[in-house]
């Protein structure tokens, strides 16, 4: 079967949607305790922010992110998300009922947000801009740093609750078409999250914050994208000299 011939504005625009940075699960949509997850994060969020500091050695603001127990209407796919534009961390309270529904799910996905807001602070602190910024990009701009933001909040998650790395370099797309759902013209999440983070995980490993302030503002370039060694070899020699 074929299908019409979309432009690249309309393509541009459906990635977007998906560009927020989130923490993503598929789930059934069910009435569960209200205000579970608030109670959770007001009392934890202080000692969460300080473990991420004191496992990574960075730094986080003084000031912390407004953080919301809903999601917008078009966001109800995710358990969170960042707004960097508002600074804002919106988390579901009330409307997900699943086995793994639990504490360790709301650790995993504020240590996410958090991570994003981090990064964003970041780049807000350098050159005063916000962070991930996707606007007057090129599609495969846009994926590159699509892969360092979620690849670099992952990586955060994952070194606060020891998760390994289980994506390989077979998998790592070869066309532009293989970071992509087929319908949706969305990045795919194993990709995107599983693989970022095996994209940027030996540049953190080795240079810490300073190679997380270096991989924001140098993402993969065009001719990269469908080598992630090639990538990762110019940025730690890069940081070598």
């Amino acid at each position: 079967m074929q299908f019409p011939r979309l432009s690249s504005r309309f393509i541009k625009k459906a990635i977007a949607l998906g560009l927020y940075g989130a923490a993503t699960i598929n789930a059934i949509s069910s009435e569960r305790k209200e205000q579970e997850v608030k109670r959770y994060v007001e009392k934890n969020l202080d000692r969460l922010i300080q473990e991420q500091e004191e496992e990574l050695g960075i730094q986080y603001p003084e000031q912390h992110p407004v953080i919301h127990y809903h999601l917008p209407a078009d966001k109800k796919w995710a358990l969170g998300l960042y707004n960097p534009k508002t600074n804002e961390i919106f988390l579901q309270d009330d409307h997900y009922e699943l086995p793994d529904w639990d504490v360790e799910t709301v650790y995993d996905t504020i240590n996410h947000e958090l991570a994003h807001y981090y990064l964003d602070t970041l780049s807000e602190k350098k050159i005063n801009t916000d962070w991930p910024e996707y606007d007057n990009l090129t599609v495969i701009e846009m994926v590159g740093i699509k892969l360092i933001s979620e690849g670099t909040a992952t990586y955060i998650e994952r070194r606060m609750n020891s998760k390994e790395d289980t994506f390989t370099d077979e998998k790592w797309p070869k066309t532009l078409g293989g970071f992509f759902s087929s319908w949706e013209l969305i990045p795919k999440d194993d990709i995107v999250y599983n693989g970022g983070f095996h994209l940027v995980k030996p540049i953190i490993d080795r240079y810490g914050e300073r190679g997380i302030e270096y991989l924001i503002f140098n993402p993969p370039k065009a001719s990269e994208m469908y080598s992630l060694l090639i990538y990762q070899q110019r940025i730690l020699q890069e940081l070598e000299e």
